[in-house]
């Protein structure tokens, strides 16, 4: 139990100390938009005891659109500390507590899947990103 709350307390710390860099980053968009989310996730892997083995050789070309299948959401985590990216993900993710707000901070490109008459727009903003040099990450 103890360790539950001292690993919480620590998310909420790197979070506090984090979140003034993200924010000026993404106000003066600065690559640091880019590289604080991948530190955050490198740091949160580590806290919770998560080890990550890569197995292969990873492209290092960017931009790049990586389909991935989601398995839970621990997926975020290690492909964030992998690498930066960007991820696409339902709309609904933006309106919930907490992993919402995270989510927009790192970027997140929002999906309204019920609107099929905003797929256009959805499809420039990935390709906007992938322009800019971005990494997306589409959950297929």
């Amino acid at each position: 139990m103890i360790r539950v709350v001292l690993i919480a307390l620590t998310f909420v710390v790197l979070t506090l100390v984090l979140l003034p860099f993200q924010l000026i980053g993404l106000a003066f968009d600065l690559r640091l938009q880019r590289t604080i989310p991948h530190l955050y996730h490198r740091v949160l892997c580590a806290l919770i005891g998560v080890r990550i083995r890569e197995i292969g050789m990873r492209s290092t070309a960017n931009p790049a659109l990586i389909l991935s299948n989601h398995v839970s959401w621990l997926d975020i985590c290690v492909i964030s500390a992998l690498s930066p990216v960007v991820f696409v993900a339902k709309s609904e993710v933006a309106r919930w507590p907490v992993f919402g707000w995270l989510a927009k901070l790192q970027r997140t490109i929002f999906i309204n899947r019920q609107a099929r008459h905003q797929t256009g727009a959805a499809t420039r903003e990935i390709a906007g990103r992938l322009l800019s040099g971005d990494a997306v990450v589409l959950f297929a």
